[in-house]
């Protein structure tokens, strides 16, 4: 054990590090974008009207999702409109205060400063809560973490009476009170608050109460708090939780109450925690945690019962449904780096400044694994939302009230209606109206009520160009673009190359000298009807040519030209003559380029040429 002077400067000391480590692994939290779920519950946000919202932090009983996080998105949505900095600061902000409260916690448990240091460390970091570090959308554990700390610190700093009786003022128990409201508000895991206080109460004080005969008093002051916290957690349960939409109609987020399935879900979540190098089965994890209770009852070592009940109990509700990403382990992760930190704390002591040693080598070896095992670094210059919202900033700065848009294909997941809440909190405007073609029914057009779209686009160079509104089912049958007309040649590191393609090219930045074609490829151009040439000039791989026995052939308005056999590796080039009678007199020539017998890779996916160029010239008389 560190006294004295010498003690305060090493505890210092050692936040800073722990702070530095963990700035290290999670600084590219501050330059995410919105993420897909930051769009949903910022959108939902915005549409609550806010005294319904404010009223719903206590009152528990009102269907509203998870308020509190709701009301930081409503705040930050009002103060700073659509732009990401100021919320994913805050956020980060509040898991760096997170690891504070939950120092200052582990003070209140710990019997000497390295080993609350030593459950810092523990519960530090992990690759697996990847989604808590780059999403703000992970907001509602972040504040379910803030608030289950306090409580327990609050609850922890009662004064009590000779024999563990404990002394609760009004104050005191408003305070416990209003702060397991809102940590049932900020997440429906925020129930176990008060029975984490409870587990808190029977561990650390009952043996002494019942050894003093104090247990009649000590239960007249507990029942009238407790009595409370109780009558509260069924109504939020009974009224909230059961009522709320977004939670009772969700299937993923319904319990099933069977000990396999939490055993199984738990043994997932070991093996998360270990990153996988450890793969664990129901039978296993339930021996694990036997073990580990029996050791801390062999031990009579409060602090690792208290660290295993609380891992037990915030675990349990994630446990017994779906499987969920890594950050739901969060919180319950407190509980293990409680029950580890005072397991080795036990054993350090036996040594001179054992505890501080543990801690650096701890530190050490964990800074490591993390490292080592720590996922790739999310690429956020891919991430949808970031490209429509910049591409669409810079070249339509404003969009007039109940502007028509229609997506042909986009990158949001089908599904999701992340594209629709983007633009409409990007302009601020709930009367933009917009239709996907690629999703599901209630986000296409309805034929029944065929309507005039201000602006219609399409994917292209990794973000979206507009197709001639004029006549919309030509443009979106031959890809017609608005801003870009069609000639008798092109090659694919032209800024108009995606008007020539009407089908099967791969998309790709601006630029890029090559495109691979799918099988079959679909060109258009324009010319006058008089004899020419079409050429092409294309690469091919040594694993297409080498692999199989494929050909390319070449069909103009339907009429083949020409064959190729598909046998020269390297750069290709192939003209065929055109008769004058094959071009169209009005409209557009169209070109297939059809692979027989395509390579495909190993994940299905078929490929043709990659081309380079293609276009008509005309024959000289």
């Amino acid at each position: 054990m560190i006294l004295g002077r010498s003690g305060r400067w090493f505890e210092r000391a050692a936040l800073v590090l722990l702070l530095l480590i963990f700035t290290w692994f999670t600084w590219r939290g501050l330059t995410m974008f919105f993420s897909g779920d930051d769009m949903m519950n910022m959108y939902a946000a915005w549409n609550l009207n806010p005294w319904r919202l404010a009223r719903a932090q206590v009152f528990i009983w009102m269907p509203v999702y998870r308020p509190v996080g709701g009301a930081i998105y409503w705040i930050f949505f009002a103060l700073f409109g659509f732009h990401p900095e100021p919320l994913y600061t805050a956020c980060w902000l509040l898991l760096v205060a997170n690891l504070l409260l939950a120092y200052r916690w582990f003070r209140t448990l710990s019997a000497t400063i390295p080993e609350a240091l030593l459950a810092l460390s523990l519960i530090l970091v992990h690759g697996s809560f990847q989604d808590l570090y780059i999403s703000a959308g992970t907001i509602y554990d972040r504040l379910w973490f803030l608030f289950t700390v306090l409580g327990l610190t609050a609850y922890a700093k009662r004064p009590r009476r000779s024999g563990g009786v404990p002394e609760f003022s009004l104050v005191s128990q408003g305070t416990i009170v209003l702060l397991c409201l809102l940590s049932m508000s900020s997440k429906e895991s925020g129930v176990a608050l008060p029975l984490l206080c409870l587990c808190y109460e029977v561990i650390f004080y009952f043996p002494e109460v019942q050894k003093q005969g104090l247990v009649r008093a000590w239960l007249r002051a507990l029942a009238p708090l407790y009595s409370i916290l109780a009558i509260l957690s069924l109504v939020f349960i009974f009224g909230r939780v059961k009522h709320t939409p977004e939670l009772a109609l969700t299937p993923a987020y319904r319990p099933h109450a069977s000990i396999s399935v939490w055993l199984t879900r738990m043994s997932e979540y070991g093996a998360m925690l270990s990153y996988q190098h450890i793969s664990f089965t129901a039978f296993s994890i339930g021996a694990l945690l036997f073990a580990m209770a029996v050791l801390a009852v062999l031990l009579r070592n409060r602090v690792m019962l208290f660290g295993l009940a609380f891992f037990l109990i915030t675990i349990t509700p994630v446990a017994l449904i779906t499987a969920r990403p890594g950050y739901v382990l969060y919180v319950p992760n407190l509980g293990l780096g409680l029950f580890f930190a005072a397991a080795l704390a036990m054993l350090a002591r036996r040594i001179p400044q054992g505890e501080a040693l543990a801690f650096v080598s701890v530190t050490i070896a964990l800074t490591l694994f993390h490292a080592r095992n720590w996922p790739a670094v999310l690429d956020t210059s891919y991430s949808p939302e970031r490209r429509l919202t910049e591409q669409f900033r810079r070249e339509y700065p404003t969009l007039p009230p109940g502007t028509k848009l229609l997506f042909v294909n986009d990158s949001f997941p089908k599904p999701a209606w992340d594209l629709l809440f983007n633009l409409r909190m990007l302009y601020g405007d709930k009367s933009i109206i917009v239709h996907r073609l690629e999703a599901p029914p209630d986000q296409r057009p309805d034929p029944k009520h065929p309507i005039d779209y201000d602006h219609v686009f399409v994917t292209e160079g990794g973000g979206y160009v507009e197709l001639d509104n004029r006549n919309l089912q030509d443009s979106i049958r031959l890809h017609i673009l608005r801003d870009y007309a069609v000639g008798r040649e092109t090659d694919t590191g032209r800024r108009d190359f995606a008007a020539y393609v009407v089908s099967g090219v791969s998309d790709g930045e601006i630029g890029n000298p090559t495109r691979w074609t799918s099988p079959s490829a679909k060109l258009k151009f324009e010319l006058y009807p008089a004899p020419a040439e079409f050429s092409a000039k294309f690469w091919l791989p040594d694993f297409v040519a080498n692999s199989g026995s494929r050909t390319l052939a070449i069909s103009v308005n339907g009429s083949e030209i020409g064959v190729l056999p598909l046998t020269h590796e390297g750069m290709n080039e192939i003209s065929y003559p055109v008769p004058a009678s094959l071009i169209s007199r009005d409209g557009f020539t169209l070109v297939d380029m059809n692979v027989t017998n395509p390579y495909r890779d190993k994940s299905g996916q078929e490929f043709g040429v990659v081309l380079l160029r293609a276009g008509f010239r005309y024959r000289q008389p």
